[in-house]
């Protein structure tokens, strides 16, 4: 996942980490994308995992309204083809 993130247009940044909620560790990938809607953080995908023990990757996202996301959409449709991974994006 990080070598889609090295070869998409418009990503800069891109990382692979860790982060701790208590004892619990969840990976995350994080990038900086040349897109119409910018924040201060980067946009960060973390590992969830659902009930059922399906793991998917998830994002949220600042905004109301359209938001331009193109770079990240690109990026969740070559994750999900590529490398079979799911990713959600939310706004709030």
């Amino acid at each position: 996942m990080l070598k889609v993130l090295e070869t998409v247009p418009g990503v800069s940044e891109p990382r692979l980490g860790k982060a701790t909620n208590g004892d619990v560790a969840h990976p995350f990938l994080e990038y900086r994308a040349a897109e119409g809607s910018r924040w201060v953080q980067p946009t960060r995908f973390t590992f969830q995992e659902s009930s059922e023990g399906h793991g998917y990757f998830m994002a949220t996202l600042p905004g109301i309204g359209p938001i331009d996301t193109h770079v990240t959409d690109i990026i969740v449709k070559k994750w999900e083809t590529t490398c079979g991974a799911r990713a959600l994006v939310l706004t709030v």
